[in-house]
């Protein structure tokens, strides 16, 4: 009994459309449906949809509900007056809407939707980017992603590895990551040996000990022994 008052006052009140929490599920749920559809949906379509909605859906039916109940109530408690009182009925219903659109459907819009809205918006983008910065941090260098790949390559015979921009297409394809940065690991990997720099040198040591944890969790003794080959080369 108590939650259906409740949930009546916060009908009446129009306070439930203005909550964060329920905005941030709106947000949510909405983001991740259309992302599902379109791969560009952006949290700025987000935003233009819940929008919409605040406007075409919750003050439209919050309004025409208040519009039905009170003729509702009218009808129930005297017929006869609604039969003749009609036409001036609707009259006051138009006078009303405006009235409750000036006085606070407007107002709610620009003084607490909107600004909940927008840091609903900046909460779910803070959330994403950290997410894909977990996803970044978790995953190899993209120098010892190429090494992971010169063993395969190695070990299974395939040998197509080469310093090409179709080498690095296809690394893109594999790891997602910008085929120019790859073509360029190629080069240092499959190059001419080159003189580095001190701290390059430890740098390049350190994506060979990253390239070879992950063999030594796969317990794969042959690709350890043909990254410390490799490594060998870039001694000074």
């Amino acid at each position: 009994m108590i939650d259906i008052v409740k949930k009546a006052e916060s009908f009446i009140t129009f306070s439930m459309p203005l909550q964060a929490e329920f905005i941030s599920i709106q947000f949510a749920s909405i983001h991740n449906r259309y992302q599902k559809e379109f791969s560009k949906w952006s949290t700025t379509s987000t935003r233009q949809k819940l929008i919409g909605i605040y406007w075409c859906k919750h003050v439209l039916r919050h309004s025409l509900i208040l519009f039905s109940v009170s003729a509702g109530i009218v009808l129930v408690l005297n017929p006869a007056l609604f039969r003749f009182s009609l036409p001036g009925f609707f009259v006051a219903g138009l006078i009303v809407l405006p009235v409750l659109f000036v006085g606070h459907y407007w107002p709610s819009y620009y003084f607490d939707f909107l600004p909940k809205l927008e840091m609903v918006k900046e909460s779910f983008e803070e959330s994403q980017n950290n997410e894909m910065e977990k996803c970044r941090q978790g995953q190899l260098s993209n120098f010892a992603l190429a090494l992971v790949f010169y063993v395969i390559d190695k070990t299974s015979a395939i040998n197509t590895l080469q310093c090409t921009d179709r080498s690095g297409a296809l690394l893109m394809q594999l790891y997602g990551v910008d085929n120019g940065s790859m073509k360029k690991n190629l080069e240092l990997i499959l190059g001419k040996k080159r003189q580095l720099s001190p701290r390059k040198y430890t740098e390049i040591q350190n994506r060979f000990d990253e390239a070879c944890a992950f063999f030594e969790d796969l317990q794969f003794t042959k690709g350890i022994q043909i990254l410390r080959e490799l490594e060998a080369k870039f001694q000074p």
